[in-house]
């Protein structure tokens, strides 16, 4: 499967010289005066092909387009509206006192990449005898404040309960490193003296993590994966000919997805995911020149059965 990624930034379409601005978004038809710009409410009827087409990034002196598709060949048009990540809110209870003196530990997990073995770190306190899950929600807040997990943003005592936020995906850490996944939080708890000790815990999530719909550090990983499609770049050692990359990470960008056979055949004889075009899209939430693209995307494929996308 050919994958690429188009992100624009706002800026209008118009064109010098044949190049498209810096960050707009144009689709293409396949005309007689060679590719021009699609126009909204224009069919397959006025072109049996189209392709999509980014205006830069600044500095590459070249529009970076995706591969010409048919529009008989088209098997998925689709979109989701932009929507930022959220950060888990993992919580642990504490119900009944004590039963007797010992040792209670809270081990905080980390899930984050699902496969074990996970990372935990291990909170130790030492209870009397009639301990309250408030006090002892307590002395585990101090301890656990006076040494957070790396992947702990921070901790709330709610007098029986603490609740765990966990880093999102591009927060700096305590350390000064960039959490590269959105965390997700387990718990396990333990009374190492008296068979249970009385007090027992329940896990939930106060807010379920979530990575939205095209957030910027999301669309960033994306469009540093694809560079090689994008641009022909596939340096892996980051040297400075890096090109520069398109994506934003304060926004969320709507996104739009289409999908086509590559054979140029609506009929095709090739099976499997290597026969696919798939081409994402990418727009700031509210963007107005999203609507603009709208309007063209769903005239052509309007034409061959899809329904609006529209967001």
């Amino acid at each position: 499967m050919a994958r690429q990624l188009l992100i624009g930034d706002g800026a209008t379409v118009a064109y010098t010289n044949g190049l498209l601005a810096d960050g707009a978004i144009d689709i293409q038809k396949l005309s007689s005066d060679g590719p021009t710009s699609l126009i909204a409410g224009e069919t397959v009827a006025d072109s049996d092909q189209i392709r999509f087409v980014q205006g830069g990034p600044s500095g590459i002196d070249v529009n970076i387009v995706s591969p010409w598709v048919y529009g008989r060949d088209l098997q998925v048009v689709s979109g989701k509206s932009g929507a930022a990540q959220t950060a888990e809110v993992a919580r642990i209870a504490l119900a009944t006192n004590a039963t007797a003196a010992g040792q209670h530990t809270i081990k905080v997990i980390n899930l984050t990449n699902g496969e074990e073995p996970f990372n935990l770190k291990s909170y130790t306190i030492t209870v009397a005898a009639g301990a309250t899950p408030t006090t002892q929600c307590t002395a585990f807040t101090t301890a656990i404040n006076a040494d957070l997990p790396y992947w702990v943003n921070s901790i709330t005592n709610n007098g029986t309960s603490i609740d765990f936020t966990g880093f999102k995906k591009g927060e700096v850490k305590a350390d000064g490193s960039v959490q590269e996944e959105l965390v997700h939080i387990d718990f396990a708890f333990e009374a190492i003296d008296g068979n249970g000790n009385g007090t027992a815990d329940t896990v939930s999530y106060q807010t379920a993590g979530d990575r939205g719909v095209g957030d910027g550090f999301y669309i960033k990983e994306m469009e540093e994966e694809l560079r090689g499609v994008n641009y022909g770049f596939y340096n892996r050692v980051e040297l400075p000919n890096t090109p520069a990359q398109s994506a934003d990470t304060t926004v969320a960008y709507d996104m739009y997805h289409i999908v086509s056979t590559k054979d140029g055949s609506s009929s095709s004889q090739i099976r499997g995911v290597d026969n696919l075009i798939e081409i994402y899209i990418a727009f700031k939430s509210g963007d107005a020149d999203g609507v603009i693209f709208e309007n063209k995307l769903n005239g052509y494929t309007g034409s061959v059965g899809f329904a609006p996308v529209i967001l």
